[in-house]
């Protein structure tokens, strides 16, 4: 006899049965049953912990409560739980029959186990969302903190542009004001003015390449949009322009919603967290809890947690750690880590050339945890990076 740890990932379980012999039959049958969902609640009533905490076990799962839990000396707590996910549903009509705010907890158990991660319900045409998808950066900007001032012309944007289409890239980021810390503002004539022209050179000249405009500035991104830009790329998370949800909503096109917790002057100011994953998710959401309120489409909404935007390098590794707190947003979730500080704090990598590998380690650990879009400046490094992460997402499956 030998025996070996065995982790069975989303989807291989067919395979790996159908190794051992077991039918067609029984592979359905065992869906999900070696997969386990785990979920922290935050801020509920102490009773109603109680009773999730009996439920899972009278299911097989587990509930891990505050020792106030026991006797209600608290009114509020927080717990963990674990179910099978495949038994989650069960829990789910279980709870709707309670009291408290349990059938709430239900309809998001509901809701993420029907829609599932990294695209969820995304659609968009020119979009595919059976795979992470890859955008490149182009920065019209003089002062970015990367490749500011290497496109000084659209020809050289055209240029670069068909190196990136030619490795890979799905979707092209075009910005015209540079979000480093520090940076000096740009009203909306100006970006417009390093902008448009671009978007509408790359739209003529790779009309299967899908162009966001990377924008906090409502006038900037409908001007963006006439010129061929198909998705709003928004670092402020919808609240640096009041005009910007109902612009979105006017548009009708893709959005990313942004983390940054500083305020309209400064991106960067607040590095302060009690929990940072929790915080950026409760931020995200609101955002989008926003754009719903208004009609807006769900279906059309990504998010990015913002490493780097007023977090320091304990921070985005922390967020990177608990990447999968960011789908309470039940949203994709695009990441933007390329080259930045904390790679270089952690790399010791000073030289923002010096900093690819790193950005191709996070990237892919990002992939890892369910990351839908990249957002890179080395497109061909990051386009083997996803041929990789393809690859073996197909061996398993």
């Amino acid at each position: 006899m030998k025996i070996y740890p065995y982790d069975i990932q989303d989807g291989g379980y067919a395979e790996a049965v159908k190794k051992i012999g077991v039918s067609e039959c029984g592979a359905a049958i065992m869906k999900d049953r070696f997969a386990i969902s785990t979920f922290l609640v935050t801020d509920i009533s102490t009773p109603a912990a109680n009773v999730v905490k009996q439920q899972l076990l009278s299911l097989g799962g587990e509930a891990a409560v505050p020792a106030h839990a026991i006797d209600c000396s608290k009114p509020k707590s927080s717990f963990f739980f674990s179910l099978r996910r495949d038994l989650c549903g069960v829990l789910a009509k279980r709870l709707r029959l309670q009291y408290w705010k349990l059938p709430q907890v239900a309809e998001f158990i509901e809701k993420f186990n029907r829609l599932r991660a990294p695209w969820f319900s995304f659609s968009f045409e020119g979009i595919d969302t059976t795979r992470p998808n890859l955008m490149g950066i182009i920065n019209v900007t003089p002062d970015s903190f990367s490749d500011g001032g290497s496109y000084a012309s659209v020809d050289d944007v055209l240029k670069r542009v068909a190196w990136m289409a030619g490795n890979g890239v799905d979707i092209v980021d075009v910005g015209g004001e540079s979000t480093r810390p520090g940076a000096a503002f740009v009203d909306a004539e100006t970006e417009i003015g390093r902008t448009v022209p671009v978007i509408r050179a790359i739209a003529e000249n790779f009309p299967k390449l899908t162009i966001s405009i990377d924008t906090r500035k409502s006038e900037v991104a409908s001007q963006a949009a006439k010129a061929g830009a198909k998705i709003i790329n928004d670092v402020s998370g919808l609240r640096y322009d009041p005009k910007m949800p109902d612009l979105c909503c006017d548009l009708d096109l893709p959005v990313i919603i942004g983390h940054t917790p500083g305020d309209a002057d400064d991106l960067h100011g607040k590095c302060e967290y009690r929990d940072v994953a929790m915080e950026v998710a409760d931020f995200l959401n609101e955002s989008k809890e926003l754009l719903l309120s208004k009609g807006y489409d769900e279906k059309k909404i990504i998010v990015d947690p913002g490493f780097g935007f007023g977090k320091n390098t304990e921070h985005n590794l922390e967020l990177l750690n608990h990447f999968e707190m960011l789908f309470a947003c039940t949203s994709p979730v695009a990441v933007g880590v390329s080259r930045k500080r904390f790679i270089g704090a952690v790399t010791g990598r000073e030289n923002i050339s010096e900093r690819v590998a790193g950005t191709l380690a996070v990237n892919m650990i990002a992939l890892e945890k369910g990351a839908a879009v990249i957002r890179v400046h080395d497109v061909a490094e990051a386009a083997d990076c996803l041929k990789i992460f393809n690859a073996l997402k197909e061996l398993k499956c």
